[in-house]
């Protein structure tokens, strides 16, 4: 994980532009999230979060979650989504009887340092490679990262966009 460290001096660009927010990802997030509702059928995914429950999960892991990933799990929870893409919320998910994807708080426990450094936060998980939000700068409070290391995200739209919507979502 020292790619971490690393690329978060090298300025935070990734192949989307500068990193930083604008409000077309915020439309793009409400339209992003409009997609994944309508492919609920390919999703397993537990009850909506709760504000209740994303506030006990803020104070397990001792960090606010982005805006926009409590936005998120307000609507779908965790859960597996697109057959592959596990995004961890509050609560454990079932997948089959004897799977399950597990919560935000446990992933925190599970991926800790040195692996990972304090204000980074495992949300994703797809095949060998983790997505988590680098919560350590305030100027980007929603960049995304990914171990092994490869790739930044300035927002949870670009994210959502280029690596978990099939080509295909949403038609």
């Amino acid at each position: 994980m020292s790619g971490l460290a690393e690329t978060r001096r090298a300025g935070g660009e990734n192949e989307t532009g500068s990193g930083r927010r604008s409000e077309r990802s915020v439309t793009d997030l409400d339209e992003i999230l409009d997609v994944f509702a309508r492919d609920a059928a390919g999703h397993m995914a537990g009850p909506p979060a709760t504000e209740q429950d994303l506030q006990d999960l803020e104070r397990a892991i001792g960090l606010q979650l982005p805006g926009s990933f409590r936005k998120f799990l307000a609507r779908f929870g965790g859960g597996l989504f697109y057959k592959g893409h596990e995004i961890f919320g509050p609560l454990r998910t079932m997948i089959h009887d004897i799977e399950m994807v597990p919560s935000l708080g446990v992933m925190c426990t599970l991926v800790h340092p040195p692996e990972i450094p304090a204000g980074v936060v495992p949300f994703h998980r797809s095949g060998d490679r983790l997505h988590l939000f680098d919560l350590r700068d305030p100027a980007w409070p929603e960049r995304i990262v990914s171990s092994p290391y490869g790739a930044t995200y300035p927002d949870l739209a670009s994210f959502l966009r280029a690596v978990v919507l099939p080509a295909t979502a949403g038609r």
